[in-house]
């Protein structure tokens, strides 16, 4: 990718990250060491697999 052109699936990790960011922010849970929080496990999968997708179309 040349002059920092970005691609759909980086562009879908970056909205992934950022979501799973913005709950963790106020979400108790998240916050507390040792705590669970499904939805935010859930958003980190999300961002994970969007993250891996993205590496990958640009064959890294």
């Amino acid at each position: 990718m040349a002059g920092g052109e970005r691609t759909e699936v980086a562009l879908d990790a970056e909205e992934a990250w950022r979501a799973a960011i913005e709950h963790a922010a106020g979400c108790p849970a998240c916050r507390t060491p040792g705590a669970v929080c499904e939805t935010g496990e859930q958003l980190l999968s999300a961002y994970e697999e969007a993250a891996r997708l993205a590496r990958a179309a640009e064959g890294i």
